[in-house]
């Protein structure tokens, strides 16, 4: 069995191929790291069957899984991810399963085996109930917020408490991560993080910014009856998009 490997994270492509190397049946033929990459060394592979990584920066996996059909391809897939919310999106285009970062060698195992007993079955339209519901069933979903944020950057991780992010800034191809100790930059997007900070003191106050309400020092009125904010901790002033400043002002009790 030829299988590609696609993450943007090399340490997640790295544990994979190292699990994987466990099966004489399974030879890894190439690794990818973004969207154009995989269907490109998907179209010149064949492989009979794609890991794929659902968030990447540019083009998620699902965008990669539908982009294949559009072609004309019908790739067999297990999604890898870090997050439980897209399952049901995943099925919808071919998913012959689904997996948790990080991913278990037991689990791998099972959807190895899952692969041999179905092949040639799981077409585009046709899915698999039984499997589909097994599945659901293994996908745990965290009780609470976590109170970190780990990201990976300079090849290394970097875990980061989320009561220490000033903001997060949306820069081209990086995200920066402003804290109170330094900055970090990284390849989750900021929606994403928006997600993991999802709790009542982060706002999205434009599209490329994401800040954390305790740390704004000062309001300052800026033009178009907007606002710029000035963070604690640092000097880059943040602007509220006018989009937005409806929410702010009744976040904030601005009268």
């Amino acid at each position: 069995m030829k299988v590609i490997i696609v993450d943007d994270e090399k340490p997640a492509r790295e544990e994979l191929r190292f699990l994987l190397s466990e099966y004489e049946s399974v030879e890894v033929v190439g690794e990818a790291e973004s969207g154009w990459d995989a269907i490109e060394l998907f179209r010149r592979q064949k492989p009979d069957l794609l890991f794929l990584d659902i968030q990447m920066p540019e083009m998620s996996g699902i965008e990669v899984a539908k982009k294949l059909y559009e072609i004309g391809e019908s790739p067999h897939i297990i999604f890898t991810t870090a997050y439980d919310k897209f399952a049901i999106e995943a099925f919808n285009v071919n998913a012959m399963d689904y997996l948790l970062k990080p991913v278990e060698k037991e689990r791998l195992k099972k959807s190895i085996e899952r692969y041999f007993q179905n092949t040639g079955r799981n077409k585009v339209g046709d899915l698999d109930i039984d499997i589909f519901s097994r599945l659901l069933t293994t996908i745990k979903k965290p009780e609470d917020k976590p109170s970190r944020v780990t990201v990976y950057c300079e090849d290394h991780y970097h875990p980061i408490e989320i009561d220490d992010i000033i903001a997060v800034v949306a820069d081209k191809k990086f995200t920066r991560i402003l804290t109170q100790a330094g900055e970090y930059r990284c390849q989750k997007s900021i929606s994403l993080l928006e997600e993991t900070l999802s709790r009542k003191f982060f706002f999205r106050c434009h599209r490329c910014y994401l800040v954390n309400l305790k740390s704004i020092d000062k309001i300052d009125i800026w033009f178009n009856n907007t606002y710029q904010l000035e963070m604690k901790g640092i000097e880059e002033r943040i602007p509220v998009s006018r989009s937005q400043v409806k929410e702010f002002r009744r976040i904030m009790a601005i009268n």
